[in-house]
């Protein structure tokens, strides 16, 4: 098990505390979730540091592969190279037209909350929270109830079946009452803040972030 020292556990009740202090719902969310954000890192930053897939946009020629492939569900490269070093392997493929893609170990945040999810999910479903409820009928829409992703918000107006747009990430839901919900559902609305897409002063977006600090 993993322990806090008192450098750790200044950082965390500090914003913690400015969390509770703070009158303004988003101010409050946002050092509650940089305190949670902390504990996170410390239990599992080893686990998110993960092998991962990048295209090279500089090397590639996604265009006109995109334009050369878009109607073959299948292509046979011509010719691949693969070269190693210590912290990343290079693949330089030939479609013909070049397709370059490094591995390499990436940070990756969200694994850290998917880790968190994983080690209390027990816990939450014998002590879970009626807090939820509220946060579940601050996102309420017709007889659902989610949160858009901002980023996809151009393709919300495409789809009609809620089910589909959860499917593509345009949406998440906040209809079970377990951990893992909760952390999607906080983690987007997160996304959205800091993405700017939320804007204090809006009564809806008041509404939800107010919410969500209780959930917290």
């Amino acid at each position: 098990m993993k322990y806090f020292d008192n450098k750790q556990r200044k950082l965390i009740n500090s914003w913690h505390d400015l969390s509770l202090k703070s009158e303004d719902a988003y101010m409050a969310f946002m050092a509650e979730w940089i305190a949670f954000n902390a504990i996170c890192y410390h239990l599992y930053f080893e686990k998110a540091t993960r092998e991962r897939a990048n295209i090279d946009t500089k090397k590639s020629k996604l265009e006109q592969i995109r334009q050369e492939h878009s109607r073959k569900p299948e292509v046979i490269a011509e010719h691949a190279k693969v070269s190693f070093t210590l912290e990343k392997w290079n693949i330089d493929i030939s479609l013909p037209q070049r397709l370059f893609i490094s591995i390499s170990n990436n940070y990756t945040e969200d694994h850290i909350f998917n880790e968190y999810v994983n080690d209390n999910e027990s816990w939450y479903s014998e002590n879970q929270s009626d807090l939820f409820e509220g946060l579940k009928k601050q996102l309420t829409k017709g007889s659902r109830h989610y949160v858009i992703n901002m980023t996809k918000q151009n393709l919300y107006g495409e789809y009609n079946n809620v089910n589909e747009m959860a499917n593509r990430k345009i949406i998440i839901l906040c209809e079970d009452n377990n951990l893992e919900t909760i952390k999607n559902v906080l983690y987007q609305i997160r996304c959205n803040i800091f993405h700017g897409e939320k804007t204090p002063g809006d009564i809806n977006d008041d509404r939800i972030v107010k919410s969500c600090k209780q959930e917290q």
